[in-house]
């Protein structure tokens, strides 16, 4: 197995270079990192949705977009990569998926050690410390060849991970960052020092070595000139805007399990025409109002609400109470819905229970 050790390299070749190997049929394990930040778009990403275009414009960030799955993320020079490709026949690939990848993050889980961090897999394929992420990791196939991905946090900018989103509020964008400080961790904050990347790297391809039989591959000219065209077309305007995956709901994956979620209201609940101009709305027209979600492993673990006029005089907080611990379900949401509505000595909003829950459990 060839090994590529390429340091620090410019962002388009981290991620061209695996997709040259498997377009040129050769298997090899890379370890590199950019020399400059970047956005990375997974394949079935939409452009638009998933990124502030006019943030990374004015701020200098180029976007890619790699041919296998996984969620849009911002790659920085404080990251370090290890990339697999295999064909499709090698013996090293039996059982799932998900099985081969606890034996692909082995190596990444005894550098941690290395550095006294301890650190377990949170399947199919997270790292973390203490429940918080400090590898993400994805897979795909690239010309009939398997390509498997990671990385390890040396550090990381959760503002400027939050900056490049496309979010459709500043609180919803403030929500993902606090969420990335509760959920996400580096080796940095781990250690209270940076790693020297050098060493991290030197316990990365010792791991490997243990699994693989690794020798060194050489950087050829010819290899070069396959990532650079596999960098042109990662980055090119075609690829970019391919049409990706849409959602009724913005919901942005913190780690495995962790998701934030912005929930519009479904419709003004104003009886009036003139109720209904003071909330702002149109007779039967969307609210402004929304609710931003924190789930992880399906249970509601935040709760706020924001704009609802329609709401203000029935004790939102309260309602936040009820469900946050709830599983983030029908039968969880009725009974915390139940819960909030009995202390409702009016009962006026009784009567849109199920659009409250509607809007709770929007996918």
């Amino acid at each position: 197995m060839d090994l590529y050790r390429l340091g620090a390299i410019p962002w388009d070749e981290t991620q061209a270079i695996y997709h040259a190997l498997a377009q040129n049929q050769q298997e090899g394990l890379v370890i590199c990192r950019p020399a400059g930040r970047c956005v990375c778009l997974g394949l079935h990403d939409d452009l638009l949705q998933e990124v502030d275009t006019n943030y990374c414009q004015g701020n200098n960030i180029p976007i890619i977009r790699r041919d296998i799955g996984g969620g849009m993320v911002l790659l920085a020079v404080e990251q370090i990569f290890f990339q697999l490709v295999l064909r499709a026949g090698n013996p090293l690939l039996t059982g799932r998926r998900e099985e081969f990848f606890t034996r692909f993050l082995q190596p990444a889980i005894k550098t941690l050690a290395d550095f006294s961090i301890k650190a377990v897999i949170k399947p199919p394929a997270d790292i973390v410390v203490n429940g918080k992420k400090i590898s993400g990791n994805g897979a795909g196939d690239i010309n009939g060849f398997s390509v498997y991905t990671g990385n390890i946090l040396l550090a990381f900018d959760r503002t400027a991970m939050a900056n490049v989103l496309n979010v459709p509020s500043s609180r919803f964008r403030e929500h993902l960052r606090l969420s990335m400080e509760r959920y996400l961790t580096s080796m940095s904050e781990e250690l209270g020092y940076m790693p020297d990347y050098g060493t991290v790297e030197d316990w990365l391809v010792y791991h490997f070595s243990a699994w693989l039989d690794l020798k060194r591959g050489e950087y050829s000219v010819d290899l070069q000139q396959a990532v650079n065209k596999a960098a042109k077309y990662l980055t090119s305007h075609e690829f970019l805007n391919l049409p990706g995956k849409q959602t009724k709901v913005r919901q942005v994956k913190i780690n495995e399990g962790t998701y934030v979620r912005l929930h519009p209201f479904p419709q003004c609940i104003k009886t009036t025409v003139a109720g209904q101009s003071g909330c702002g709305n149109r007779r039967g027209g969307p609210c402004s109002g929304y609710a931003i979600l924190v789930v992880q492993n399906n249970k509601i673990v935040e709760f706020e609400s924001h704009g609802l006029t329609c709401l203000a005089e029935y004790k939102l907080n309260s309602l936040a109470t009820c469900l946050i611990g709830s599983y983030w379900h029908e039968r969880d949401v009725r009974n915390a819905l139940a819960q909030w509505l009995y202390n409702d000595e009016r009962g006026a909003v009784k009567v849109f229970k199920d659009t409250l829950i509607d809007w709770i459990l929007a996918r």
